[in-house]
């Protein structure tokens, strides 16, 4: 058995003091740490995966917030994280919302600053030590540009990493509109927002990627698919089923097989 200085129990004591803060919980969120806490962490033979929530800040119908795209991923992440000790890095408020810039409210990047930002934060973080990576994404167009830039990355830096558009879960069998019902259910369960009235109206959808957008991809009110059947309810049944699969995922490694 080695034996430990006085010092080293000393500091060590002190960690567990900081990243236990909330009555002998360990905090889940990257950014309450400290860097000696992210140091020690970073030396673990076993270092925990970390979750980057991707998002948004764009139109959600009249019915949904503007973040709705940032803060379920976010708070799907936490729920993971405090099953399997993964860290929830902040999220990522912004992303490439080209098909939603007509309704005031949305604030688009650039996809190839979005890109940019992927490519130096995956840097970053295996600069840190931290190589398994999960990108939560909350908005559509994220995952694509994320994919890309990751595969190249990949050729130079060694990490895993695995993202995930949480509407693709096979599981939940439900179909993805932008702000409809089952985005909305999912909104209203994690957040606690009160479920506010949305008119239905046409919207149509058209085979393969059509640019510029036709006018009437999404309804007049910015956004697309069916409302009405939203709840509290069908939230939680959703959020259910997202999280067990990501926390599958995660104590997978990331390397999870759909048929197991």
């Amino acid at each position: 058995m080695k034996l430990r200085s006085p010092s080293w129990l000393c500091n060590r004591f002190l960690f567990f003091l900081r990243a236990f803060p909330r009555g002998g919980k360990m905090t889940v969120l990257f950014g309450e740490h400290t860097s000696s806490d992210i140091a020690a962490i970073a030396k673990r033979k076993k270092k925990p995966v970390v979750i980057l929530p991707m998002g948004a800040l764009e139109a959600h119908g009249e019915h949904l917030p503007l973040w709705t795209d940032t803060i379920t991923p976010f708070k799907l992440a936490q729920k993971v994280a405090e099953k399997t000790g993964a860290l929830v890095l902040p999220p990522i408020p912004y992303g490439f919302c080209y098909t939603l810039r007509p309704w005031k409210g949305t604030v688009s990047l650039k996809s190839h600053t979005f890109a940019l930002v992927i490519r130096d934060i995956t840097r970053e973080l295996v600069r840190n030590g931290l190589d398994r990576i999960l990108f939560m994404n909350g908005h559509g167009a994220n995952a694509t540009i994320a994919g890309h830039v990751l595969k190249e990355l990949a050729d130079e830096l060694e990490f895993t990493a695995c993202v995930v558009s949480w509407w693709n879960i096979r599981e939940l069998g439900a179909e993805s509109g932008h702000a409809d019902e089952n985005e909305a259910s999912l909104v209203m369960s994690l957040t606690g927002w009160k479920r506010r009235a949305a008119r239905q109206a046409p919207s149509h959808q058209y085979f393969g990627r059509v640019i510029p957008m036709p006018k009437d991809q999404f309804t007049k009110y910015g956004y697309a698919g069916k409302v009405g059947g939203e709840s509290v309810a069908r939230g939680r049944k959703m959020e259910k089923v997202i999280v067990d699969k990501m926390v599958r995922l995660v104590k997978a490694d990331l390397l999870l097989k759909e048929n197991e």
